[in-house]
């Protein structure tokens, strides 16, 4: 034990140790271990003894209270600090860690007053880590309020205790939704921006760093979903669950005008990705625009979230939160939200599945989807962007309202009708055929009876999918009177994951839809209008956040959502290695034209009336083949990418499912598949499927000149020798057989060589 003078720290002694002590805290010098006795000893002394010298120009009035200083020479992990600081001397609302950057023992100094005068403020216990620019190495020292002696040695006690005990972390299962998120993630070398979500707005007015910064501090304080992280088996096995931290720091970064490019900014932040095993799977960006001279300082905001812990809807909760903590300079009342993920977990447990798997299993399947023609040259993700008008969106708001639908059933019925479209492509001089068309949809999983979910913030949205007849003769509010009721039929079942609704399908495995459209909801708050009257008042005013479209496991996503002046704005996002830029483009000017039509339509007007007046002359998205065979034809033959390429060049190794599971699964964990190559399944609508089926699908991949695989189980052989055989290239794809209880994923590192 030692007394060490500061200049402006009045330390009353400063407690050291060696680096090889045990896992306690440090030992006196000479190093040796620590004892409490003699720690009171030097306390007593220390109540006797003047303090360190001052200046005598200071006034006396100035002096701060005398603090105990404790020095850690072991390394701990700042939150293992966190949790024992927080368990031997809670202070709600306030952070026990702080974290400073000096240069020199100046800098030192002025961090340890303000330690001080934190402690005389009255936290009992609180330490700082300080990291010098000099000399590099890392100090972390202890305070503890001036009080007794015996005082200060209990809490010493404790502390040492807590840290050689610290505490088992708290975990909560995943839910089916976040498990089919992180293994879409994680078996992905790279992940390409895939569940990232962004959500921009201008910021007029000041805004200060730190209190913006601080804003949020007291929201992850508040917010569990906010210190919350997932953590696997190292060797993948079992399923991942989720740790619940006690301190998490908000990453805030802030650019000024000039440092980047905005929409640079927005794809590095998008491919940048989160760490997944730690906390915080939100961020902030702020960029400064150019000064102006009549609207004052604007800046952009940014955020960046993983859609495996949170949603639109949660985050927007957030920002409430956040405007909050910030007019009240960084300081949120209140403890922790309830319900949170933890209550919502149990929910999920408590759900029988019986119910859902009857449900799910007498939904009708699609005879058609979404056509596609997958190309191993094309590479990364695509976007675009249309917009309807204030006057169009209120147009076509009111027109699905006076027949009973909203606007996000009039998006549904221009994607149907554009499948709808797509599955006639080949039946020109035929009469026209009913077709049952299917997608997937968004619902907000919050339509379930757990008390406080509208307010509750996680990963609850979840894209289901559905299927709709659409019949030539009926008329488009039909059309959306259908749509309409299947996706009313769904809100018992908002819980149940894509995953689950696919096992739970006919057969065991229903029929994956490969599109997806999104209307974005804003969450209503009785706070919202006295929030922006708040932030006005400090000079302050916030645009809507604006969703920057995320790329998800969907090959293509078309998402709605209104901007600051009312319109509608319809973005595709796409994946290039199975849609081209060009025909994403195309299905959304088509889908913008219809949106734009409905409201002018005829009544008695029949579906195939409506598209030959609204969209004459304009190509029918067709992609690829269409996956709805005409009557008499051979059955089409879809292909299900189960794994991307690890790198350009790799190829695709291609699975024919085994006799009479056309729908179902495939021998063998798919899910172990190593790469590099591609990894698909060839699935025809029905059987037998003659070789021809097949062309329209492969004919892409071979004109590539990609390496490409065919994999065949006992029964199959044959027909993948006459597949093979109607390459046009002349470079046929390898053939491979399998044993019945061979496994594909063994496949990988022989195919490589």
């Amino acid at each position: 034990m030692t007394n060490r003078p500061f200049s402006s720290a009045p330390v009353t002694l400063l407690v050291a140790g060696s680096p090889g002590a045990a896992p306690c805290l440090p030992a006196p010098r000479p190093p040796g271990p620590l004892d409490p006795a003699a720690v009171r000893t030097a306390l007593a002394r220390t109540a006797t003894r003047p303090g360190p010298p001052r200046n005598p120009a200071a006034r006396p009035a100035s002096r701060l209270p005398e603090f105990l200083l404790v020095e850690l020479y072991r390394r701990y992990e700042p939150e293992a600090l966190r949790t024992a600081l927080r368990a031997v001397a809670p202070a709600p609302g306030t952070d026990p860690l702080w974290q400073r950057t000096v240069a020199g023992p100046a800098g030192l100094d002025g961090v340890l007053a303000d330690l001080g005068r934190s402690l005389a403020a009255g936290a009992a216990l609180r330490a700082v880590l300080v990291t010098d620019l000099r000399d590099g190495p890392e100090r972390l020292f202890v305070g503890i309020a001036p009080g007794p002696p015996g005082h200060a040695v209990g809490l010493l006690e404790r502390l040492r205790e807590a840290l050689a005990h610290p505490p088992e972390p708290v975990t909560v299962p995943t839910s089916a939704l976040q498990r089919e998120l992180l293994r879409q993630v994680l078996r992905r070398a790279d992940h390409g921006g895939r569940h990232i979500e962004q959500l921009s707005w201008n910021w007029h007015g000041p805004l200060d760093t730190e209190r913006f910064t601080a804003a949020w501090q007291a929201v992850f304080d508040r917010e569990t979903v906010l210190r919350a992280a997932f953590d696997w088996e190292p060797d993948g096995s079992g399923e991942p669950w989720t740790v619940l931290h006690e301190h998490a720091v908000p990453e805030v970064t802030r650019h000024p005008h000039g440092g980047t490019d905005w929409d640079d900014l927005l794809a590095a932040d998008r491919l940048r990705g989160f760490d997944l095993r730690r906390p915080a799977l939100l961020r902030a960006t702020l960029l400064d625009t150019p000064p102006t001279t009549d609207d004052g300082p604007t800046t952009r905001v940014l955020l960046t979230y993983h859609h495996a812990m949170l949603d639109g809807w949660s985050v927007r909760l957030l920002l409430q939160s956040f405007y909050r903590a910030y007019l009240g300079g960084g300081v949120l009342p209140g403890g922790e939200r309830r319900p949170d993920l933890r209550d919502h977990a149990r929910w999920l447990d408590s759900q029988p599945t019986l119910g859902a798997r009857e449900f799910w299993a007498t939904r009708p399947e699609p005879a058609a989807l979404l056509p596609l023609a997958p190309d191993p040259r094309r590479r990364g993700s695509g976007r675009a962007r249309r917009r309807l008008t204030p006057y169009e969106a209120v147009r076509l708001r009111g027109w699905a309202a006076a027949w009973g639908a909203g606007e996000s059933t009039a998006l549904q019925a221009a994607w149907a009708l554009l499948l709808y479209r797509a599955a006639q492509h080949d039946r020109p001089r035929r009469p026209a055929r009913p077709v049952r068309v299917g997608f997937a949809v968004t619902v907000s999983g919050r339509g379930i009876p757990l008390e406080g979910v509208d307010r509750l913030p996680g990963t609850l949205r979840t894209p289901l999918p559905i299927s709709v007849r659409v019949h030539p003769g009926a008329t488009v509010p039909q059309l959306l009177g259908a749509l309409r009721d299947t996706v009313l039929d769904l809100a018992s079942y908002e819980w149940v994951s894509p995953g689950q609704a696919e096992r739970f399908g006919p057969g065991g495995r229903g029929r994956r839809p490969n599109s997806l459209v999104v209307l974005e909801h804003r969450p209503m708050s009785a706070h919202q209008l006295r929030l922006e009257t708040d932030l006005a008042a400090h000079g302050i005013h916030v645009e809507s956040p604006v969703p920057a479209g995320t790329l998800t496991s969907y090959p293509i996503t078309l998402a709605a959502h209104y901007d600051a002046s009312g319109g509608l704005v319809l973005t595709t996002t796409h994946d290039r290695a199975l849609l081209a830029d060009q025909d994403a483009a195309e299905l959304l000017s088509q889908s913008a034209h219809l949106l734009r039509s409905f409201p002018d339509l005829p009544d008695g007007l029949s579906t195939t009336e409506v598209l030959r007046s609204t969209l004459a002359g304009q190509p029918a998205p067709r992609p690829g083949e269409p996956l709805a065979p005409p009557d008499g034809g051979p059955p089409a033959v879809r292909l299900d990418v189960l794994h991307r390429a690890t790198r350009p060049g790799a190829g695709w190794v291609l699975l024919l499912p085994p006799p009479g599971a056309a729908c179902g699964g495939y021998p063998g964990d798919a899910d172990a598949w190593p790469g590099p190559q591609a990894l698909g399944v060839l699935r025809p609508d029905a059987e037998p499927a003659p070789p021809a089926a097949y062309r329209p699908v492969l004919a892409p991949l071979l004109a590539a000149r990609a390496p490409l695989a065919l994999v065949a189980p006992p029964g199959r052989g044959v027909t993948a020798y006459e597949i093979a055989r109607l390459d046009p290239t002349g470079h046929p794809p390898l053939v491979v057989l399998l044993a019945a209880d061979a496994d594909p994923s063994a496949l990988g590192p022989l195919l490589a060589r």
